[in-house]
């Protein structure tokens, strides 16, 4: 017996359960982080001049960096201990933290002095104003242009490789860590509900970085007073974005040490694992294989074992619904709080908040309580996929109600819809039209900066003929087109009183509809033996990420910018993001393109089900057809 097999009845410091509540926390806090860079995403883009592709690219990273590390981390972990790997990704993501916030150590936490912000409010009057004497500096435009895309460029790539690392070392966490509490479970039936809580953690915590975010938007990113005249919704002011990465740092950190007393196995000396080692010959010290000679035999190896995966009929069909499952994370949750805010005119801290209590309230409580579900009545796999199927049918049916309950757009002065040509059709460069802009020079205004009075909306300050700024109070007077009257920043919404309505039916039918998501994951570790689990985990884990989690933010964006109708054309000749949507074609959109990949879904797990009816998984096959070195665990199972 070697020194790392357990001895019969041998106490342990901490037990497996002590194990699963540590997991619950690391993801906790792995997913307060995801959820955090979502909500810090527009900060960022002030602070260092990025683009909306480049924060895009930043949100891609992490899951490129996953997809990366996972099938390498899932083969060659299984042939070692699966507490400290995790333990040592723990530690290596809270490095990754920790040089996330490194910019503000390079660059500084404030962007601009007093003195400065003022200049640039200056400046901002003279570009915005109706320019009745023609003195508007459109070199103006260029310079901010110039700086989006030069200033900050070192910070732009230590934040890129920060989430390509945190990407990567994240790896153990939802595939070793997963087998190594499904394999170490006194009984199967206990395994459901524990991963299911662990898989809540992922829909909880990104609620958890949206109220952390929340927060700290609302704190100035030096820790002190912010300077005269700028409040939190000036364009100006920059939160301590930095503060949340350090915070999560430093819980990763916390969290790692006990990894490092958990045992290889908890497993009876009799169990199949145990009988693995001893089948396995006794190798001395000297003779063991280097991590460079485990990768050469992982690269020999392992196109035998994907082989085997992939004709593993069962296995292959529920991933591929699992992938198409996936889409509500990777791009309904992900876009869900730009539809709150554009289709019912919530702001966006509202519309963060709103998500989360979708997360949380629907998704995170729905997968813990399916996960106890299937353990406290220990539901058959088959019958298990059945139940995967009604509740997936239900997200469906939720999908199809959400198309009709959206709301109408903003009215914008001079935006107008034209039927022949299905566009909408802004007066850009024929302001002079209309009497009031005849002098303005507004067709030199290139960026959108809306501004409203009495539920009138304008594009610009210009475009409501406006000539005064104050550059303390934030706001335009003497507007010609209003009468002379001042206005507001920002677009009035019409009223719509339905969005409670939308909440409701979206989170009941998400609540229902995510009951069951863990089936997915205990088909994936049924369907295949012990010692395939780590890798069959990680294998699901990566076509996940490469054909959801990766493409899915670039799908659901590129179908809803072709709603948009507006565009905020920061430089000449750019298209720029977009500030204003065709609400009933987003409605519709959105949630048909959800709709989509649902469908799917459901038909890849119906095959699923119709496949494991012709087949026996591996728990099912009697002892004669076992293989012996299975044999013995399973008979042990069963007398429990």
């Amino acid at each position: 017996m070697t020194d790392r097999t357990p001895l019969p009845g041998k106490k342990y410091k901490f037990s497996i359960n002590i194990f699963v509540l540590l997991m619950v926390l690391v993801i906790a806090v792995q997913g307060t982080y995801l959820g955090y860079v979502v909500g810090m995403l527009t900060t960022l883009e002030k602070r260092f001049g990025f683009s909306s592709e480049k924060s895009g690219w930043l949100l891609s990273l992490y899951d490129i960096g996953h997809t990366m590390a996972i099938l390498l981390i899932g083969y060659i972990g299984s042939h070692y201990h699966l507490p400290r790997i995790t333990g040592i990704g723990v530690i290596l993501s809270s490095l990754s933290m920790f040089m996330l916030a490194l910019p503000v150590l390079f660059y500084g936490t404030a962007d601009y002095t007093h003195e400065q912000l003022l200049q640039k409010k200056e400046a901002y009057a003279m570009e915005m104003n109706c320019d009745v004497n023609g003195r508007r500096e459109i070199s103006s435009q260029g310079e901010d242009c110039w700086r989006e895309h030069k200033e900050h460029t070192n910070a732009f790539i230590i934040l890129a490789f920060g989430q390509l690392f945190a990407g990567i070392f994240a790896a153990p966490f939802n595939t070793i860590a997963y087998v190594y509490i499904d394999s170490n479970v006194k009984q199967k039936r206990e395994s459901p509900f524990l991963l299911g809580l662990l898989t809540s953690m992922y829909a909880f915590g990104p609620a958890l970085g949206f109220l952390l975010s929340s927060i700290l938007n609302g704190v100035y990113t030096t820790l002190g007073d912010a300077p005269d005249h700028i409040g939190t919704h000036d364009e100006h002011w920059i939160g301590a974005w930095w503060m949340g990465f350090l915070l999560c740092g430093t819980a990763y950190l916390l969290l790692a040490i006990p990894f490092f007393f958990f045992p290889r196995t908890y497993k009876h000396p009799d169990s199949f694992h145990l009988m693995l080692e001893h089948s396995r010959p006794e190798v001395s010290p000297e003779d063991r294989l280097t991590f460079k000679e485990n990768i050469e035999l992982f690269l020999r190896e392992f196109p035998m074992v994907l082989k085997k995966l992939l004709t593993n009929k069962v296995y292959i069909t529920m991933v591929i619904a699992w992938m198409f499952g996936s889409y509500l994370i990777g791009g309904y949750q992900t876009y869900l709080p730009k539809f709150i805010e554009t289709q019912y005119g919530r702001s966006a801290s509202m519309a963060d908040i709103y998500s989360g209590i979708i997360s949380v309230g629907a998704i995170a409580v729905s997968t813990a309580l399916g996960g106890w579900i299937l353990s406290r009545y220990n539901i058959a796999p088959r019958s298990s996929i059945i139940c995967l199927l009604m509740s997936w049918v239900v997200i469906l049916v939720s999908y199809i109600i959400g198309m009709n309950l959206g709301c109408s757009q903003p009215k914008v002065e001079g935006l107008s819809y034209v039927d022949y040509a299905d566009r909408w059709h802004f007066y850009h460069h024929q302001e002079r039209e209309q009497e009031c802009l005849a002098y303005c020079n507004c067709e030199s205004i290139l960026k959108f900066d809306g501004v409203t009075v009495n539920g009138q909306n304008f594009y610009s300050p210009c475009h409501a003929g406006c000539t005064d700024y104050d550059v303390f109070s934030n706001t335009w007077s003497n507007c010609q087109c209003v009468y002379g009257n001042a206005v507001e920043k920002g677009l009035t919404h019409p009223e719509c009183d339905i969005f409670f309505a939308y909440l409701a039916v979206m989170m009941i039918g998400l609540f229902l509809g995510n009951l069951f998501f863990m089936v997915t994951m205990m088909i994936v570790l049924r369907s295949v033996f012990d010692e395939e689990k780590v890798i069959a985990l990680s294998l699901a884990s990566f076509i996940t990420n490469l054909f959801g989690f990766i493409p899915a933010p670039v799908i659901y964006g590129f179908f809803i910018d072709l709603c948009c109708i507006l565009w905020n054309r920061q430089c000449p000749n750019e298209r720029g993001n977009c500030v204003l949507y065709d609400n009933d074609k987003f409605t519709k959109m959105f949630h048909g393109v959800n709709s989509f990949f649902q469908i799917f879904a459901i038909i890849f797990a119906a095959i699923c089900y119709w496949l494991s009816k012709s087949v026996k998984l591996p728990e099912e096959m009697p002892m004669v057809e076992f293989p012996e070195s299975r044999e013995r665990e399973y008979r042990d199972e069963d007398e429990e």
